[in-house]
C-alpha cells in the first residue's frame, strides 16, 4: 500500500520531486530487475527485509537510509513489516555542481547507510515530509534546501562522487526536451541540436552521464509515463492509447520495452498493481 505525501512540479506541469510512503507486504520477493531515470533516496521507518543490487545484498532496518542514482537496477526482495518512505527527483531539478552525482558514484559508496551513520540525511529527508505537510509559498526553496543538505553529506562524508567528469550541463535542455515531446518521433540529430553539440559527440556525453545509453533513457521515460496511466483510476484508456500516448507506435513494441524494463507486462500490471512495489 503507497501513500502520496508530495510532488513538485516544473512550469510546464511535468513532476520533478514526488515523495510517498510504502508499506511492503511481508514474505519473500522475486528479483525484477527494477531501474528508473529518477535519483532515490528512501527511510525505512520500521521493519527489516532485504535490497537486492546488481553488486550485492543489502539487509535493510528501521532507521536506514538508501541512496540509488539514475538507472541503477534494486529490488526488495524481502520484506518483514516494511514501511519505507521514498524520495525521488529529476536531476534537472538539482544546481548543475550536483547534476552529474545523479548518474553514477565511485565505487567506495554504498548504497545502504546504516541507521547509526544515517542521522544527518534522516534528520533532512523528515524535513522534506513535513515541509509538503505545511505546503505554503516557501516550500519549493525549502525543499530545495534540505535535498541540497542530503547531497552534500553524501558528497562530503559518503564517498559518492560521480565516476566521471563530463560536460553534462550542455544535455540539461534536453532533459526537458525529451519530457515535452515524449509522445513524438525523437531524433539524435534534433536532440543533440538542443544541446547545441555535433550528434556524436552528443550521444557519447549523454551515455557517460547518464550511465545509459540516449534511447536506453527515452524508453525509461516513456515506461515510467506508462506506468503511471496504467497505474491512475481515473484513466480509462486501452493499451494502444497508452502506447500512443507514450511515444509507442504499436502495441507490440509497447509490451515488448515494458516487459525488458519493468519484468511484467503492462497487462499484468493493470491486474496487479502491487507489482510497482517489488
Amino acid at each position: 500500500m503507497s501513500k502520496a505525501i508530495g510532488e513538485l512540479y516544473s512550469e510546464n506541469g511535468k513532476p520533478l520531486l514526488k515523495m510517498w510512503s510504502i508499506d511492503v507486504n511481508s514474505g519473500e520477493r522475486p528479483y525484477i530487475k527494477h531501474s528508473h531515470s529518477r535519483f532515490e533516496i528512501t527511510v525505512v521507518r520500521r521493519g527489516t527485509g532485504e535490497y537486492t543490487t546488481e553488486e550485492t545484498v543489502y539487509p535493510m532496518a528501521a532507521g536506514d537510509v538508501f541512496v540509488f542514482s539514475s538507472n541503477e537496477i534494486h529490488c526488495i526482495t524481502r520484506s518483514e513489516g516494511l514501511s519505507i518512505t521514498n524520495l525521488h527527483f529529476e536531476p534537472r531539478y538539482l544546481d548543475r555542481e550536483f547534476t552529474a552525482l545523479c548518474f553514477s558514484h565511485s565505487e567506495e559508496f554504498q548504497n545502504r547507510i546504516p541507521a547509526e551513520d544515517a542521522g544527518v540525511l534522516r534528520e533532512n529527508h523528515l524535513k522534506i515530509e513535513e515541509e509538503f505537510s505545511v505546503n505554503d509559498e516557501w516550500l519549493p526553496t525549502a525543499v530545495r534546501s534540505y535535498l541540497d543538505l542530503i547531497l552534500i553529506d553524501l558528497l562530503r562524508n559518503r564517498h559518492y562522487r560521480a565516476r566521471t567528469e563530463t560536460r553534462g550541463t550542455e544535455v540539461l535542455a534536453v532533459y526537458d526536451y525529451i519530457d515535452r515531446h515524449l509522445c513524438e518521433e525523437l531524433t539524435l540529430e534534433r536532440l543533440a541540436e538542443v544541446a547545441s553539440l555535433t550528434p556524436n559527440y552528443f550521444s557519447s556525453v549523454f551515455k557517460k552521464l547518464n550511465g545509459v545509453s540516449l534511447w536506453q533513457y527515452i524508453n525509461a521515460k516513456r515506461i515510467e509515463k506508462a506506468v503511471r496511466l496504467i497505474a491512475d483510476p481515473q484513466e480509462q484508456l486501452t493499451m494502444l492509447e497508452i502506447a500512443a500516448r507514450c511515444g509507442f507506435n504499436n502495441t507490440a513494441n509497447f509490451n515488448k520495452v515494458f516487459k525488458k524494463m519493468k519484468g511484467f507486462t503492462p497487462t499484468e500490471l493493470k491486474k496487479h498493481p502491487e507489482l510497482l512495489f517489488h
